[in-house]
């Protein structure tokens, strides 16, 4: 009785605000009607038109109040009504838990995946660098030397500050043990460029940033805290780093932030490394240009066009066809993951699509059991839009549910930085903050209101006498909605099978990136890096003692066998110089060609395992004083000898003063510098005993050694510390780990197409599973009459099978074709392979196929059981 009477309150409800909007109109009538009347008895009684007018404003100022409160009445209205239907509609999913569960978890897959995903792409592309006015800085898009930096400087007027940093390892002591951190050596501008100014202290001057200056340093917050606990007193006090004695003058803020590699303190470069600085031909500084203000980016660009010209002029040696180019400095950050990034956006966009999907079919399950309600209670005169309101608050207050649910995605946030997503920049900042919170609202909102509406038109634009005459037992919704599930399924399927087939030429890729030679052996490969201080090792004579005596100590390790490289394969570090090969035409100063240098020491090739293909090692007369030698690689030999044998040839680097010629003694094979889905560059290998670049004190000792990784860490260190104890042991890594590294952009990607691919696949099983049992459950008498009449079991089984597989056929073959249209947008994913890859194409879809069948089998089973007398005696 009490559900009949609020049946028959609706009506009255909605007459009633039908009566308030026509009292409103009435009284805009009346209000003119009043108006009118009243102004012409004020002008006859002697008032100016405009005195009238106001007067008879105010007298009407009753009606305006009722007018007023119609509408306040509406809008309560709207909100009663409102609170009423998330009442009811608590109430009815609160007595339907598998449903309400199931829809909740489906949705929170969906919603929670692209929340994850959205909060890496919000922190990566979306936020505003922690920058001051970020928006005004600009960087050029390849390094710069100081002498060039400060020209640029000169012969512009476009920008506020121009700002050149390097980083580079020093090591800290006076706290403990040794340790190696990250100073920013950067010019004075370079603080007014980023735009920020310290907590405590100051930043250094111009004046103070001068060859021969003071040595002064600025600490990043947290590196104060870290070791020196916050202390304000930090100011004026000194710390030694690499060896020399540094003045703390300032703190930066928290909020300062770098690209890249993080920096511990900045310093003067002018001061630090003056030698390095001078050199025009050095161009190692990140550069940071801030606009002024109302200067566009094209106007920089046009003013850089014409110092290019000026510098090439001037200095050709180090600026022929030298062409820089400004760019937002966001846009230099952020470089190649943008695509990528999307693409992994645009797969979980699918998981949520088939996730909705999903949610959809199990409304119009739920939907099917309610016909007779809705019959009702359209009989007792509610409105169908009244009715697809109700249905669709219901779909709403789920989809918010799921969001809730979903946003346990600071889970998955957690998730993806256990997954160490490398080369991604800013993904520290990764975080559920307001804009994520937005995202996931507006995007619950979103699907319960679409995805709602579907089932809720479905269900109220029936014909009223066929619900009412319909027999829930058998019909369950009707042959329209059992449609209108197959149409979901189908789409579910192909959905599907777009992120499974990414998914698989990822997988693709990732083996053949494993199966790629590196040109050298891992295992049991142990490496670090050691940085030799400037202040105690600034002469050539004692860094080649400590090269020497530091390699004695480590070969004298039991079975291990050691050896020095500048840059370590897999890391990418490089450095190039300009070279001349004798007997070859003269180029002009500026235009010779350019090729990566790696120095090496103690048998290099022996113990790296990198083939010897031409001429000989080097060897122990190959010393300081004996003849230059360098080792070429395969790929300097097939861009600059092709089809000859370099042995015997010989080269030196461009405009060398005094000339030094190098003899090419042996070509060795290449290895991947870059990683594995990178080529070899050409490059030359000379030795630490005879090169003269007295600056290049960093290096990498490679030991290979039968003992585990962390007993021979520690043997390398007692032998280290034996000769020099202040200096640290850092990025200690075996090979098998940086080869590792190397794949980890891959890997990530692989990793996050994979469980996308997973979870659209079992949403795809289930949605299959449940169109087949709802199928079995509409046919159950039909089927009851097929076996009455002499159908076998098998028969049964290939009616149900046959529609399943005419439901993954239709899908795999819409996917097939959205995958070719849609996979070419990730071929700059992929290794060894197109992105239309033959195998990939045909394997998943056959797999597929397969789950599909096997999920159409479980109720195809159970109608192969049905008893034709029981289903007869149904019906």
């Amino acid at each position: 009785m009490r559900l009949e009477r609020w049946f028959y309150s609706i009506p009255l409800r909605f007459r009633s605000l039908f009566r308030r909007n026509a009292v409103e109109h009435e009284l805009d009538e009346e209000l003119q009607f009043h108006l009118e009347q009243k102004t012409q008895h004020y002008v006859a009684s002697g008032m100016t038109p405009e005195d009238a007018r106001r007067r008879a404003l105010r007298d009407i100022d009753g009606i305006e109040l009722r007018k007023e409160e119609c509408r306040d009445a509406r809008r309560v209205s709207r909100i009663e009504d409102l609170a009423q239907d998330l009442r009811f509609s608590a109430r009815t999913l609160r007595k339907t838990p598998g449903f309400t569960a199931a829809a909740v978890l489906t949705l929170a897959l969906g919603i929670g995946a692209n929340a994850a995903i959205f909060s890496v792409v919000n922190a990566v592309l979306l936020r505003s660098l922690p920058y001051p006015n970020s928006e005004q800085l600009l960087t050029l898009h390849s390094n710069q030397s100081l002498p060039d930096l400060e020209d640029i400087q000169k012969q512009t007027n476009s920008f506020a500050a121009i700002g050149g940093l390097t980083i580079q390892a020093l090591d800290f002591t006076g706290q403990g043990d040794p340790v190696q951190i990250y100073g920013g050596l950067c010019n004075a501008e370079f603080f007014d460029a980023l735009g920020f100014r310290p907590v405590i202290g100051r930043t250094i001057s111009p004046v103070e940033d001068a060859y021969g200056g003071p040595s002064l340093v600025v600490l990043t917050q947290g590196f104060w805290k870290r070791y020196f606990g916050g202390d304000a007193a930090i100011l004026g006090k000194s710390i030694r780093l690499s060896g020399n004695s540094y003045t703390v003058i300032g703190v930066l803020p928290r909020e300062f932030w770098m690209p890249g590699r993080p920096v511990d303190v900045l310093a003067s470069l002018r001061v630090v490394s003056p030698l390095a600085a001078k050199s025009r031909g050095v161009h190692f500084l990140h550069t940071y240009f801030r606009l002024k203000p109302a200067i566009s980016l094209a106007r920089a660009n046009v003013e850089m066009g014409n110092v290019d010209q000026w510098l090439a002029l001037h200095y050709p040696e180090e600026n022929t066809d030298n062409h820089r180019h400004l760019l937002p400095l966001r846009d230099a950050i952020v470089g190649d993951v943008r695509p990528e990034l999307l693409v992994l956006f645009a797969a979980v966009g699918l998981v949520l699509l088939i996730a909705c999907v999903n949610f959809a079919s199990l409304q119009l399950a739920r939907s099917a059991t309610r016909q007779r309600e809705i019959a009702i209670r359209t009989a007792l005169g509610a409105p169908s839009w009244r009715l697809i309101r109700q249905m669709l608050t219901e779909s709403v207050f789920l989809s918010l549910l799921g969001g809730v649910a979903g946003l346990v995605a600071g889970l998955g946030v957690r998730l993806l930085m256990a997954l160490k997503p490398a080369g991604l920049p800013r993904i520290a900042d990764t975080s559920i903050d307001a804009s994520v919170l937005s995202f996931t609202f507006a995007l619950s909102l979103l699907t319960g209101i679409v995805f709602g509406l579907v089932p809720a038109l479905s269900t109220t634009f029936f014909g009223l006498n066929a619900k009412l005459k319909e027999d829930t037992r058998t019909t369950a919704g009707g042959s329209s909605g059992y449609r209108l599930r197959k149409f979901l399924v189908v789409s579910e399927i192909a959905l599907a099978l777009i992120l499974l087939i990414s998914a698989g030429l990822m997988i693709r890729s990732f083996a053949l990136l494993h199966r790629v030679d590196p040109g050298f052996r891992t295992e049991n490969l142990l490496t670090m890096r050691v940085e030799l201080p400037e202040a105690r090792y600034r002469e050539q004579t004692k860094q080649r003692q400590f090269h020497r005596e530091f390699l004695e100590a480590l070969n004298a390790i039991p079975g291990a066998q050691a050896a020095l490289v500048s840059e370590l394969p897999m890391s990418g570090d490089y450095i190039t110089h300009n070279f001349v090969i004798e007997g070859r035409p003269p180029l002009p100063a500026g235009r010779e060609p350019e090729v990566q240098t790696r120095t090496v020491e103690g048998g290099y090739f022996r113990v790296m395992g990198i083939p010897l293909l031409a001429g000989r090692d080097f060897g122990s007369q190959d010393r300081t004083g004996s003849l230059h030698v360098v080792v070429v690689n395969r790929a300097f030999v097939a861009q600059y000898f092709p089809g000859q044998n370099p042995v015997g040839a010989r080269v030196q680097w461009a405009r060398s003063d005094p000339p030094d010629w190098m003899a090419i003694v042996g070509v060795v094979g290449d290895i991947k510098h870059f990683g594995p889905s990178e080529p070899e560059e050409p490059a030359v290998y000379d030795l630490y005993s005879q090169t003269a670049q007295q600056w290049k004190r960093w290096m990498y000792p490679t030991i290979r050694g039968a003992a585990s990784a962390g007993i021979l860490l520690e043997q390398v260190k007692q032998h280290l510390w034996a000769i020099d104890n202040q200096l640290p042991v850092t990025q200690v890594f075996t090979m098998n780990e940086v080869v590792a590294a190397s794949l980890d952009h891959q890997r990530f990607n692989l990793t996050l197409l994979g469980i996308f691919a997973g979870v659209a696949l079992a949403l795809a099983v289930i949605g299959i599973y449940g169109v087949m049992s709802y199928a079995i459950t509409q046919r159950t008498s039909e089927i009851g009459i097929r076996v009455a009449l002499g159908a076998q079991q098998r028969d049964v089984l290939w009616m149900i099978l046959g529609q399943g597989l005419r439901l993954t056929l239709l899908g795999c073959t819409v996917g097939i074709a959205a995958s070719f249209v849609l996979t070419r947008y990730m071929s700059h994913l992929l290794f060894g392979i197109t992105a239309r890859d033959p195998r990939t194409f045909v394997f998943i879809p056959l797999a597929l196929l397969a789950v599909a069948l096997l999920a159409c089998y479980v109720p195809a089973r159970r109608a192969m059981s049905v008893d034709p007398m029981v289903a007869l005696r149904y019906e």
